[in-house]
């Protein structure tokens, strides 16, 4: 039996939000999706009527005041009824290929899988693959998983444990450096199947919000100074050219 999916997306963006649904609505997948989303404090839920055309169920709560996209995603892996979780932050989208290519490289194991990504600066006006190798070791240096890549098993995700509220803009990675060092399988798939976007807006490219951060995070794990970087910082950084794979 195909295994059902829960996608969860958290939101604050009125607008892009249905740009990811749409993504979502595009997958050759076969099997049922539950889809989540979670409004973080920026409006009431839209009518349930505005997802009347997709071709699943859109359940849609709003949490307030605003929590953060940690706590939104917890809300949604509580609510979650698939055997699988599947992240996408709502101003990312996925190409069509995204959730049966996770799901067939997870083989339906228990652990989690990421992809590449195409990553779009939209006030420069560039875009790159973001394609990273990745070893265990790496994560205690920098992370290369972008959350709208991760499909993971729920029985795993909740063993681990959900998202770190107290250092949302590295709860990603603190989630899946503790995942490898409880022995999960953490798998790359080295395929392209999201657009990552990213603007001035986005809150890793604030310093100021993401340094105090970044050293709670580091603290937590025991970890040595490193820089404050995004994801866009990480394509051009000379500290991460390391990693970076060619086209």
């Amino acid at each position: 039996m195909t295994p059902v999916v829960t996608v969860i997306i958290p939101t604050i963006h009125d607008t892009t939000v249905f740009r990811a649904l749409d993504s979502v609505a595009t997958q050759a997948y076969p099997g049922p999706l539950d889809v989540i989303v979670i409004y973080d404090g920026s409006r009431a839920p839209f009518p349930q009527s505005a997802f009347a055309a997709y071709p699943f169920v859109v359940h849609s709560l709003s949490l307030k005041p605003r929590q953060g996209a940690a706590i939104a995603r917890n809300v949604g892996v509580h609510m979650a009824e698939g055997q699988y979780i599947a992240f996408l932050d709502d101003d990312d989208e996925w190409w069509p290929n995204h959730l049966a290519a996770t799901l067939s490289a997870l083989n339906h194991e228990e652990g989690a899988v990421f992809t590449d990504a195409e990553l779009y600066h939209m006030e420069e006006g560039w875009h790159d693959a973001f394609r990273f190798a990745y070893h265990p070791s790496m994560l205690t240096k920098t992370s290369p998983v972008i959350p709208s890549t991760l499909v993971v098993s729920r029985t795993i995700f909740e063993t681990v444990g959900y998202f770190d509220p107290d250092i949302p803009a590295y709860s990603d990675w603190d989630w899946v450096l503790r995942a490898t060092r409880q022995g999960v399988p953490l798998k790359r798939l080295p395929l392209i199947t999201a657009n990552y976007y990213f603007s001035g807006l986005s809150t890793s490219s604030r310093p100021e919000t993401m340094a105090p951060e970044l050293y709670r995070f580091r603290q937590k794990h025991h970890l040595p100074p490193l820089p404050v970087a995004s994801f866009a910082q990480m394509m051009t950084d000379p500290w991460f050219a390391r990693w970076r794979l060619p086209h």
